[in-house]
């Protein structure tokens, strides 16, 4: 733990009283009753564009197509598994993960949460959250900072400490003559940062309000 007085917890702090009000009243919500979307989400967001206005370009416009194509499939990983990886990757791209495709890596680990007795949003939250992080990280391409934003999207507080989140701590450190940190550290900080300032209606809102500036900014 850092303390009020630590000057990366301080310098952090700064930066975000710095970023528009509006920004922390710009979080969505998740996808709290769609666990396969909050999959796919999470899966197809690593070091990906996430909105764009070209047709085909983006996660968020592929999810919505699907969506609407596999509705059904939302809220039940055995629908979704039932889909199949070919149907994902025509929507979601070929993009891949520890030189995986995501849409077999998707796959894999909608099958590893139902074989745990995972079907929908409400069986994840009804379970112990180390033992659904063992699930989501046993898969080969997936990690504890996706199994977090996985998480968030239903409805578990948490800060998703991915590029966008670590470059907004550590731009924030370097302007103030410190170190870089470790995306856990960066994670920790914004925690607490948030805990300092109260900005946000949660820490969902908090974290958003850090993505979004640094997501602008770049």
């Amino acid at each position: 733990m850092t303390s009020q007085t630590d000057p990366k917890l301080n310098a952090v702090v700064d930066a975000v009283r710095a970023i528009p009000a509006e920004n922390f009243n710009a979080y969505g919500g998740g996808w709290p009753e769609e666990i396969s979307t909050a999959l796919l989400d999470a899966v197809f967001s690593m070091r990906a564009i996430y909105r764009s206005e070209r047709p085909g370009v983006g996660v968020s416009g592929r999810l919505s197509t699907f969506r609407d194509a596999h509705s059904e499939a939302k809220n039940d990983l055995t629908l979704l598994h039932a889909v199949g990886e070919r149907e994902i990757e025509r929507i979601m791209g070929s993009t891949k993960s520890a030189q995986r495709l995501k849409s077999v890596v998707a796959i894999e680990a909608a099958r590893r949460f139902v074989e745990s007795g995972v079907v929908t949003a409400n069986d994840f939250r009804s379970k112990d959250i180390a033992e659904m992080k063992k699930v989501y990280t046993s898969v080969r391409g997936l990690g504890w900072v996706t199994f977090e934003y996985f998480s968030m999207h239903l409805g578990v507080p948490g800060v998703k400490a991915d590029t966008m989140i670590v470059r907004f701590v550590n731009r924030a450190l370097e302007a103030n003559g410190l170190q870089h940190v470790t995306p856990g550290e960066a994670r920790s900080l914004v925690v607490e940062a948030h805990g300092q300032t109260g900005l946000g209606e949660s820490l969902m809102h908090f974290d958003h309000a850090v993505w979004l500036s640094e997501s602008d900014r770049a």
